[in-house]
């Protein structure tokens, strides 16, 4: 079993009950926030360092901020449509926004110097046009099995992209392991339970949060 998919199946259920409750205690906007900082990302470009290189790390880190093209993609189509439908059609709509995008981006390595001015302008205009949303009031209580239910549906769709993966070739993974697992999880819950705002609101803290990322994925790309 390779570093990455432990670290996924294991860290991202893991985060996926830490964001839960800080959500509940705290805000949706700070739980997203929480969720787009390099919390796995960070531990899987040290894992590569210590197994394959400093080089090999770097490609790694490029390759964080190539997936976060369609991260940002996902979480603006996921919002816009969440205000508007069911929690499953917005979280398939932007599901396959993010990869398409993700698809296209794995296509051919892009180079740095272009990556940065593209993510820059896309987390700009994803600002700018985002929707408007109140923050949501949480008025009732989560039952004792949504938790668990949680982090078996993060354990099972990580299992599941990473078996897809492995059978469709170089583009399609590429484009699948840009998928956010534990903010598609948290968006579908969060929506059912408390509304559709919820989930704009958390998607919102994490796309607050890239930059921050960005900064670092870019450091190390270039450090390395």
């Amino acid at each position: 079993m390779s570093a990455l998919l432990l670290l996924k199946l294991f860290l991202a259920p893991l985060f996926v009950a830490l964001v839960s409750f800080i959500q509940r205690r705290w805000g949706d906007g700070i739980g997203g926030r929480l969720i787009g900082l390099p919390l796995t990302t960070g531990p899987f470009i040290f894992i590569t360092f210590i197994q394959e290189g400093s080089a090999f790390a770097a490609r790694a880190a490029h390759g964080v901020l190539t997936g976060q093209l369609a991260l940002i993609i996902f979480s603006w189509v996921y919002a816009k449509r969440a205000l508007v439908s069911a929690w499953w059609t917005g979280l398939l709509q932007g599901t396959l926004a993010c990869l398409i995008t993700g698809y296209l981006v794995t296509i051919v390595e892009i180079p740095l110097s272009l990556l940065l001015p593209l993510l820059i302008a896309l987390w700009l205009l994803a600002m700018r046009f985002w929707p408007n949303y109140v923050a949501a009031t949480r008025t009732t209580e989560v039952p004792q099995w949504e938790l668990p239910a949680r982090i078996i549906v993060t354990a099972v769709l990580v299992l599941a992209l990473t078996g897809f993966a492995s059978v469709l070739g170089p583009r399609v993974s590429g484009a699948l392991s840009t998928y956010p697992v534990i903010i598609s999880v948290l968006g579908a819950f969060s929506q059912k339970r408390y509304g559709p705002h919820s989930t704009v609101a958390t998607l919102h803290g994490l796309v607050l949060a890239l930059p921050v990322t960005t900064a670092i994925m870019t450091t190390l790309a270039i450090a390395l």
